[in-house]
């Protein structure tokens, strides 16, 4: 598998999953074919399934090649951005072997709009255990980024303001269960924040080496979603030391995979 990871409860505040990239290669081949919508594929891969890709087009492979090329500063905020979500979707899985989850596809273009990841964990029968809500976000000014952009959104979710987003989501993730079992789940479980697990996809500053300074990095987080329970407040973070140069050099390997899906 691409990936490691680090543990770190920062308690009582919140529990942080770091990244370690294992295989970029890897990694890379697996983001390329999210990019050209394989995510079934790739889901399969990651559950230790064997299946075969269905083929691309010329077509597709040039267009997800551009979409990796970048010219301005904000082409490359919004690529790199996309390209994150891609790995904490994939992360999303291997951190959860062999449990029953659905999770919303990564987006299609970067810097679309909407819930950056949503992920749905069933009980055995049929009922939602949890609703993992995600923000991701790949910048150079962390601190910032959560305090003003990511701790607003959570406390949305969590107030309820976003209800209606859930519920048009999630049912359409639950396509294959029958309408009693999808109306059940909107009554008796969507609703409840005690299912909602709240997850920041963030890079921290190569100087954010110490326990201490990776906490003060999620200060707050307790305040948007309350309760004793740090289990709902998950981080998952990923510190190369130069993030800009490590996803030209990773979008370039995407682009070389990309060449070996041309039919």
């Amino acid at each position: 598998m691409p990936y490691s990871y680090t543990q770190t409860d920062h308690d009582p505040l919140c529990h942080e999953t770091e990244i370690i990239i294992n295989d970029q290669k890897k990694l890379a081949a697996q983001v390329g074919l999210l990019l050209l919508g394989k995510h079934r594929h790739v889901a399969s891969i990651l559950a230790a399934k064997h299946s075969s890709v269905t083929a691309s087009t010329n077509v597709m492979i040039d267009r997800a090649q551009r979409q990796l090329n970048i010219s301005t500063d904000n082409e490359r905020w919004s690529r790199d951005g996309w390209l994150f979500q891609m790995m904490t979707w994939i992360s999303m899985r291997l951190e959860n072997p062999g449990i029953h989850l659905i999770s919303q596809a990564p987006h299609t273009n970067p810097a679309q709009h909407g819930i950056d990841g949503l992920t749905i964990v069933l009980t055995s029968s049929n009922t939602i255990k949890a609703l993992i809500i995600g923000e991701d976000k790949y910048t150079e000014n962390p601190r910032p980024t959560i305090r003003d952009d990511v701790w607003p959104e959570f406390a949305l979710f969590e107030k309820g303001e976003f209800d209606s987003q859930l519920v048009t989501q999630i049912t359409m993730l639950l396509g294959n269960l029958n309408d009693n079992e999808i109306d059940a789940m909107i009554e008796n479980d969507i609703y409840k924040t005690s299912n909602r697990v709240y997850r920041a996809g963030i890079t921290p500053l190569a100087s954010h080496t110490t326990v201490q300074l990776r906490k003060r990095l999620f200060k707050d987080y307790d305040k948007c979603i309350p309760g004793s329970d740090r289990a709902r407040r998950q981080a998952l973070t990923f510190s190369p030391p130069d993030i800009r140069k490590w996803m030209d050099n990773f979008s370039a390997d995407i682009v070389d995979f990309l060449e070996t899906q041309r039919p």
